[in-house]
Formats: C-alpha cells, sequence, structure tokens
C-alpha cells in the first residue's frame, strides 16, 4: 500500500514537471531560446516611450526589440544607459514602460512635461544599440550589468510615437534546460506509473527449510529439524536403563516468535529508526539525481542578477569627437566667410561665441576680408570617463593652415540631447611641450595636494598676478611667459603716457578676474592641464574738465571716435590661458597658451 501511495506521488509530481517543462519548451521558448512577449501596442502623449532600469536589471540574455509605426511614420529604437536617457527626456512629456508581463501584457505610465521638439534621436551618438527608418525597426542587444533603458519614438523627436511592440528575451541555453525538465518529468512519472502497477511475487522456500513452523506434538517425530541454538546446550547423559527416550530441548529467544528460521539470525534495524522498504535507497538516488539536473540545468538558464548600480562611460568616442570636429570646422567656415553671427553660435559657446563674434564685428568696421578656410587636423581627444552632465572632452589638433601651432579645444555638451559645442580654444606653438591628452581624466579635490598648485588657485593666482603687475608676489608662481610679458608692460606704457599729462586722469586701473571654476584635467603623467578665460577690464577716470574717447582699432569697432566720455573710459578684453600644473615639487606652474580678444569698449 505504501509503495502504491508513493508511487502516485510520483507520478503527479512527474506529470507536473513533464507538463511544466514542456510547456516552456515548445510554447513558451522555442529552439531560438527567446521568449516573446507577442506583439504589444503602445502609444503616447509625448514625445518617447521608454523602459525603467528596473526591467532589465538582469545581465546575460540577448534582448530583442521590434518596433513598426503604426501610421507609417520613420521610427527608432536604442538602448542607452540611464542617465543618459533621463538628461535626454528630462522636462519633455514622455511615457514610461513599468512593467512587462510575458508573454501578455506591458504596462506604462505617462510623465509631464514640454512639448519639445527633442534633438533627432539617430544623431546623438551615446546610444550603445539603435535602429532608425521606415517599416519594423529591429535590435538585438546582449544585456550588460548596470542601469539601462530602452527608448521607442518616432525619428523626427517632434511628434508622439504610436507603434506596435514586441520584445523577446534571447535566454542561452533556455530551449535545452526547458527540454531537460520535461525529459525529468517524464522519468518521474514513468517510476511513478512502475510503482503503481508492479507487485512483488512472494519468495519460494529454499531447498531444505521447513515451509512452516512444526507444531509442538510433532517435535518428537521429527528430531532431524536443527534449530540454532542462543545459549550452550545443556550437557546430554545417556538416559537410564528402562527410561522413557527424552525430547530434543526446545531453542530458547526470540528467533522462536513468530519469525521463519534460517541459518542466520535476522538482524534488526537499530532502536529508533523506521525499517526502509527494499529498493527505497535505488528509487531515492533517481528521484534525487532527477531533481539535481532539473535545478542545475535550469540554472544554467537563469540571467544573473545585476551588480554594477552606477554606470560611466567616456564623454566621447574618438570617432564620434573627429566627427563632432570636422562638423566644426565646415559650419566655422562658412560663418567665417558671411561672419554671420548665429550661425557661429551653434557651434561655439560660452566666452568663445563672445570672442568670434566680436572678431566678427571688428573685421566688419575695418572693411577687413573674411577668414580664409581652414581645419583642425589629425586631432588627439581626450575623453574623461563621466556619470551625468554636462560632459566635456579637449582636442589636441594641427591646424591646416599654420603649421607654427596646434590648436588646443574644450568641447561641452550640456545635456544629452545637446550638440557638442566648443567653448574654449587656444593657439599654443609647437615647440612647447605638451601632456599627452589620451587618458584624460577629470581634476577632483583629492589632486589639489598632488599638483604644485590646485587647479582653480592657479587660475586665481594668474589674475592676481596680472592685477598686481610684474611684480606681483604671485608672479613667482609661473614660468614666464612672452605673451604675458609683453601685455603687462604695454599697461606699464599706458599708465606713464597719461601720468605725463598732469591733471588728465584720475585713475587707471586693469582688474583680471577668474571665473569662480575653470576646466581642469589630470594627465596620465599626473600634470594638469586648465583652460581659464581671465576677464580683464580696463577703467579710466578723466581728470576734471577732461574727456576721452578711443582712437583706433580694434577698440574703435564698438566705440566711434566721435563719442566722447567724461565720466570713464572702459573695455573689456578676454585672455585665453592654458596652465600646465606639475606634480608637487616638479617645478613651476607653464603658462603654455595665453591669447587676447577684445570684446567692447565704450565708457560714460
Amino acid at each position: 500500500m505504501i509503495r502504491r501511495i508513493f508511487g502516485v506521488l510520483l507520478a503527479l509530481i512527474g506529470l507536473i514537471v513533464a507538463v511544466v517543462g514542456g510547456a516552456a519548451a515548445f510554447w513558451l521558448i522555442g529552439p531560438d531560446n527567446t521568449v516573446q512577449s507577442g506583439e504589444q501596442h503602445l502609444s503616447s502623449k509625448g514625445l518617447a516611450i521608454a523602459s525603467t532600469p528596473d526591467l532589465l536589471n538582469r545581465h546575460g540574455p540577448v534582448l530583442h526589440v521590434d518596433v513598426r509605426s503604426t501610421k507609417n511614420q520613420p521610427v527608432f529604437v536604442g538602448v542607452a544607459r540611464d542617465f543618459d536617457v533621463s538628461s535626454y527626456l528630462k522636462g519633455f512629456a514622455h511615457t514610461k514602460l513599468v512593467q512587462v508581463q510575458y508573454p501578455i501584457a506591458l504596462s506604462t505610465q505617462d510623465e509631464k512635461g514640454t512639448a519639445g521638439p527633442l534633438a533627432a534621436p539617430d544623431t546623438l551618438d551615446w546610444w550603445v544599440a539603435k535602429a532608425n527608418g521606415t517599416g519594423t525597426q529591429s535590435i538585438a542587444w546582449p544585456i550588460e550589468d548596470g542601469p539601462y533603458d530602452v527608448v521607442v519614438m518616432n525619428a523626427d523627436g517632434k511628434t508622439a510615437p504610436d507603434v506596435q511592440v514586441d520584445l523577446g528575451i534571447e535566454i542561452p541555453k533556455a530551449f535545452a534546460s526547458a527540454l531537460g525538465v520535461f525529459a525529468v518529468g517524464i522519468v518521474l512519472l514513468a517510476l511513478g506509473i512502475l510503482l503503481v502497477l508492479f507487485r512483488r511475487r512472494p519468495a519460494k522456500p529454499q531447498h531444505g527449510e521447513p515451509a512452516h513452523l512444526p507444531h509442538a506434538q510433532d517435535n518428537s517425530q521429527s528430531p532431524q529439524a536443527q534449530y540454532p541454538p542462543t545459549q550452550p546446550a545443556p550437557v546430554q547423559y545417556p538416559p537410564a536403563q528402562g527410561a522413557p527416550p527424552a525430547r530434543p530441548p526446545m531453542p530458547t529467544g526470540p528467533q522462536h516468535q513468530g519469525q521463519p528460521v534460517q541459518g542466520q539470525p535476522v538482524q534488526q534495524p537499530p532502536h529508533g529508526q523506521p525499517q526502509r522498504p527494499a529498493g527505497g535507497g535505488a528509487i531515492r538516488r533517481v528521484i534525487v539525481g532527477g531533481l539535481a539536473f532539473g535545478l542545475v540545468s535550469g540554472c544554467a538558464a537563469v540571467p544573473q542578477a545585476d551588480s554594477v548600480t552606477a554606470l560611466t562611460r567616456p564623454a566621447i568616442t574618438d570617432s564620434a569627437a573627429v566627427a563632432v570636429i570636422k562638423h566644426y570646422n565646415v559650419v566655422n567656415n562658412k560663418a567665417n566667410s558671411t561672419r554671420d553671427d548665429k550661425l557661429i553660435a551653434t557651434v561655439e559657446g560660452g566666452n568663445l561665441v563672445r570672442e568670434s563674434q566680436a572678431g566678427y564685428e571688428i573685421d566688419r568696421v575695418a572693411k577687413d576680408k573674411p577668414t580664409g578656410p581652414f581645419v583642425y587636423t589629425n586631432p588627439v581627444i581626450g575623453a574623461p570617463q563621466s556619470a551625468a552632465y554636462p560632459m566635456s572632452f579637449v582636442s589636441n589638433s594641427g591646424i591646416s593652415t599654420n603649421k607654427a601651432y596646434r590648436h588646443l579645444g574644450v568641447w561641452e555638451r550640456e545635456t544629452a540631447g545637446s550638440p557638442w559645442m566648443i567653448t574654449f580654444a587656444a593657439g599654443v606653438k609647437t615647440a612647447v611641450k605638451l601632456p599627452d591628452f589620451t587618458g584624460l581624466r577629470a581634476a577632483t579635490k583629492a589632486d589639489d595636494t598632488r599638483l604644485a598648485a590646485a587647479p582653480q588657485v592657479a587660475a586665481t593666482s594668474l589674475a592676481t598676478y596680472l592685477t598686481g603687475g610684474a611684480k606681483s608676489p604671485r608672479a613667482a608662481a609661473f614660468q614666464p611667459n612672452a605673451d604675458i610679458t609683453e601685455m603687462l608692460a604695454g599697461i606699464v606704457s599706458n599708465r606713464a603716457a597719461k601720468a605725463k599729462k598732469r591733471g588728465s586722469t584720475l585713475s587707471i586701473s586693469d582688474t583680471f578676474t577668474a571665473p569662480e571654476q575653470s576646466p581642469a584635467f589630470v594627465t596620465k603623467s599626473g600634470t594638469a592641464v586648465v583652460f581659464v578665460s581671465l576677464n580683464h577690464e580696463y577703467t579710466l577716470v578723466p581728470g576734471v574738465n577732461w574727456r576721452y574717447w578711443w582712437d583706433g582699432m580694434p577698440e574703435n569697432a564698438f566705440s566711434p571716435k566721435s563719442v566722447m566720455y567724461y565720466n570713464r573710459l572702459t573695455s573689456e578684453t578676454i585672455h585665453d590661458a592654458v596652465l600646465v600644473i606639475p606634480p608637487k615639487g616638479k617645478g613651476k606652474i607653464q603658462v603654455a597658451s595665453f591669447e587676447s580678444q577684445v570684446v567692447a569698449a565704450g565708457g560714460s
């Protein structure tokens, strides 16, 4: 009875395992090892549909996404790091994909924001996988460890998406694992059925053994029956003459309490342990082995949970950086040829665009010919690891029309959807030795103690040095620079000329100011490079009954000679300096480049 109950349970377990394994193998997964969601309809009132990182919290499988527009519009599908997607969609209306229930349902949640437009997604360089165009667009991406998002949107970034989406997860060996579980289930089912139907035959008595115990009254008639003694046999004496023959002694002990008599004593199980049915050990080994196989084969198909919680990446790849610089070359030459202030502002930012626009105005007033075309060549890229916006990278390029100089540029991107803009540019003589920019990283507070001067301290010290002149105590921290020496000499000369005319001026000041934060990077050699744009304000206060005006270029581009000032004469100049700061104890700060551009002049 126990064997039949055990067989029924085993058969039931085997049936369940076989059904689960078979359904997984032949209905849910299939020979391509892919679990499909089936085609689902998704739409958004905003500009994009993006998954949350929780939906891709296991790595190893291959993610398949097929997308087509229900309105025959070009669509885009891509995968990117969560911080890129979050920056790209921040402030814009979009829809979040918050749950996927395989294989039947997708759950979404709307996020409020502005109506856009967004930058066309295919033009951005931070996607790790993407597809773009009309008809069905597909990607297959091996899921990586860390927070990643899938984004679906119309290719123009301006209109709301309405799409059919089919998601698939390709798990290596999933089909084989499911078949293995199915096979284990079949084996268990078969064993269970055998245990229910199989009946064990009663054992036949062996030759020479009694089929049953003899009755007591037959003992005298069966003197040949032998019983193993449980204690020493008593000593036998020949019967007295004329006495009846003695009966053989009856054995005593537990062997005679209803147990068959054998040639060896029957061994009992130890006290407290139940007696196991015959053949149980083999059955257990089959079951345990089958379950172990199912677990092992199943675990091989289970993706590993993510362990990386925060991702970083180079701010830009070398190939993408080269493409950015080539695009700048085209736009810059076009803007230079027509002195187009608006066009140059599409590729330049910060103080640099002010300098370029001021240069255009000076050229227009001076009626100079437009700058001829040139390009930056063979750039060496320094792209720090980044995990948030804004991002930046540095370029060190040749100049096609001037072999005596190299061009250093700092490029910045405010958000994931913003274009790369060059915000700092300086020409460095080829004779000046610069550190290798490959492997560049952003400077941190920890670097302050390792350098001859902290980057921001160096920038402020330079401003203090220039304001105080050549005799400033801060001058000792810097190596001599010919451009700075010439500029300081000009300041001294101008003041001396004004001093000769007694009463003509009440005061003259030249004030240099460093920004609160300047782009600073550390090279592999431990040397820091700081890009500083100093603001130089010149102010002259006329003496009583004196008047001043600007007489000469470039100031006349902003203030004609005909305009007189009685209260003050002013100008603003931007000086771009490249500082190379060695490790502590390795020398002074080097001013690798110092270039100036007047951006305003006037007075009151």
